[in-house]
């Protein structure tokens, strides 16, 4: 499936990024409280108990979950119509962060009521958004159930290159900004395991990373080892 194929109601997720954005609800943020946050500012802090529906107009967010031991695991990014969904109590060990200059509104129940009223088609786009999570969640757990964590990586590229990949000559360009710590925390896999495996890409000239792209020479190859049980 190239990029094009994926129209406006495809409610997959390959990385956690933004998910299923919703740019129609810029039409009712007249209605909510309008919140703007500097770079590394804390927008949700673990313990403090939010009772909001933010959507993100500019800027991009991280979410990551905080564990007792205080280590932190990413849950997803958010970008431009994304939806961080603090309306009901669900934990208080998440920690958001802008990453850049975000401006955000805040959504409270009673204003959401009052949307869905004017707009009932905001109800199934706000549901296709939790879809997304819910469907890239179960997935998560399925991948890491099922396959090592080279291989994890290894389907990561090819899905990347068979949703997102340009043809460029006789490979496949993926421009996307993702560092090897981000593809470690997409996969579950250790950053050493995540090296290695760009290393032996590179060296067996299949997938080539840099600053902002991956190029791939080789996509064939890429899918097979993806399909086996464990790579280098």
């Amino acid at each position: 499936m190239s990029a094009e194929g994926l129209d406006k109601d495809f409610c997959g997720a390959i990385i956690p990024d933004s998910f299923f954005p919703i740019e129609k609800l810029r039409n009712y943020t007249d209605m909510g409280i309008i919140r703007e946050f500097a770079k590394g500012s804390a927008i949700i802090m673990p313990g403090e108990d939010t009772t909001s529906m933010i959507f993100l107009m500019d800027g991009k967010i991280k979410l990551d979950i905080i564990f007792e031991d205080g280590s932190e695991k990413l849950l997803y990014y958010a970008g431009s119509n994304s939806l961080i969904g603090r309306l009901y109590p669900t934990g208080n060990n998440i920690y958001a962060t802008a990453m850049e200059q975000t401006r955000t509104c805040w959504f409270s129940e009673e204003c959401l009521r009052v949307i869905f009223r004017t707009d009932e088609d905001m109800i199934f786009e706000i549901f296709k958004n939790y879809l997304t999570k819910v469907a890239y969640y179960a997935r998560q757990v399925a991948e890491i159930n099922t396959y090592n964590p080279t291989i994890r990586i290894l389907r990561l590229f090819y899905e990347l290159c068979s949703s997102q990949g340009k043809r460029v000559g006789d490979t496949y360009e993926i421009t996307m900004p993702l560092s090897q710590k981000s593809i470690g925390e997409i996969t579950g896999a250790h950053h050493v395991t995540v090296s290695k495996v760009l290393a032996c890409l590179k060296k067996e000239n299949i997938l080539d990373k840099k600053k902002n792209k991956f190029i791939v020479y080789n996509l064939e190859e890429l899918k097979h080892l993806s399909e086996q049980t464990s790579y280098y």
